[in-house]
């Protein structure tokens, strides 16, 4: 601590005191008190709270990874539907159909869906699927009725059926769907698939036909 000394002149009790040689006396002051800390006091708590949250997170990713995938997974959905309405309001969304394959294909992660060879049974409509982390998860924000295009193609297609099943399940219960294809991905955090049937929208006669 700085200690600040002020000489005042001696007084005669100083002069006194000090046998008269009139000793200059030294009055020593304290400098006041720092400034109130509640700023720092503040950002210790808003420091624990992160971390506290932190932790939260953390403890849920290991106890329950399934909860957390599901609701980082539809939060995910959400935000891709709201930004594309900003940035294309009224735009269809669009796809990319790829190449014919299996699971090792989809793993590929190249952004389209790929027509999936173990699905080729009678009555069962081609199917191209992909991981919803590997932008299959746009079919989730789907609804029946939704309208979207197949990039290469000035075909517009609309949603006409769907189907969920187990992961796993049998292609047998896919059996009778309506439509051209199918487009397949994975529930968040969930036991689930969804199957969306797409169908080619007939096109409106003109006002002169």
């Amino acid at each position: 601590m700085t200690v600040v000394a002020e000489v005042r002149p001696a007084t005669d009790a100083t002069a006194d005191a000090t046998g008269g040689r009139g000793a200059p006396a030294v009055a020593e002051h304290v400098p006041a008190a720092p400034a109130p800390r509640r700023r720092r006091f503040v950002l210790l708590i808003l420091s624990l709270v992160f971390v506290a949250v932190g932790l939260v997170l953390f403890c849920a990713s290991l106890l329950a990874p399934q909860l957390v995938d599901k609701v980082t997974g539809e939060a995910k959905v959400a935000i891709q539907t709201q930004v594309q309405e900003v940035v294309t309001p009224g735009a269809l969304p669009e796809i990319r159909l790829g190449g014919e394959g299996g699971v090792r294909d989809l793993d590929r992660c190249d952004g389209t869906f790929t027509e999936m060879i173990g699905y080729r049974v009678d009555e069962v409509l081609p199917l191209y699927a992909a991981h919803n982390f590997c932008g299959g998860d746009v079919i989730l924000g789907w609804e029946l009725g939704q309208r979207v295009r197949v990039v290469g193609t000035d075909t517009v297609y609309e949603v006409v059926e769907e189907r969920q099943t187990p992961k796993w399940s049998h292609v047998e219960k896919l059996r009778g769907m309506a439509g051209e294809f199918m487009l397949q991905t994975c529930f968040y955090g969930e036991n689930r698939m969804r199957f969306l049937a797409l169908a080619p929208v007939a096109e409106e006669p003109s006002a002169g036909g």
